[in-house]
């Protein structure tokens, strides 16, 4: 009780030496039922301003920013034709490729490299691979300076799709109730 008081008399004290007591109504006393904080508004002002940060939802979701660059595959049986078009001006852009999950490349272009491209330009790669019977993946990386600072793009191709992923134990396949695949392991 006494603590409340104390600290009641010091917010009006502030509140007076800043010349604000006559925009706010005084306090009621402690006694007549009513709190320090209940009677000064200020948290409730905190609260309400805390509330409204809380209802606006999350600020805007930060990425990882990428080259400007978009890459598209055409894939055949044992090739790929990569087109990576860029999305703005570069300089000391160089283009990789390579097999990933068991894909082996045979030949082809890579790395690729480039002095400078222009917003628009696109870049062809082809590139040779063995694929075997699996599923497998062929990545592309594509890094250079883009407005002044250095950035890389990262992206995947999948070969072979719906083929059995190399690795994969043997066994039974079925499908869960979300469509997902289930590979169903027997004990002997």
């Amino acid at each position: 009780m006494k603590y409340i008081s104390i600290v009641g008399m010091v917010v009006l004290l502030a509140a007076a030496a800043c010349g604000t007591d006559g925009a706010r109504p005084p306090a009621p006393p402690v006694s007549a039922g009513g709190s320090f904080e209940a009677a000064s508004g200020e948290p409730r002002a905190a609260e309400s301003s805390t509330a409204a940060a809380e209802k606006a939802g999350p600020s805007e979701p930060t990425a990882k920013p990428s080259a400007p660059v978009n890459v598209t595959a055409t894939l055949k049986p044992g090739a790929a034709d990569l087109d990576v078009v860029f999305g703005a001006d570069g300089s000391n852009i160089t283009i990789e490729v390579w097999g990933v999950d068991g894909l082996k490349l045979k030949g082809g272009a890579s790395p690729v490299s480039e002095p400078s491209v222009r917003n628009g330009q696109s870049v062809k790669v082809s590139v040779l691979y063995d694929a075997g019977a699996t599923e497998s993946n062929l990545a592309i990386r594509v890094s250079g300076t883009f407005h002044g600072r250095e950035q890389a793009k990262v992206q995947s191709f999948t070969i072979n799709v719906g083929s059995q992923p190399k690795g994969a134990l043997a066994g039974e396949s079925k499908v869960d109730k979300d469509g997902r695949p289930v590979k169903v392991m027997k004990s002997q």
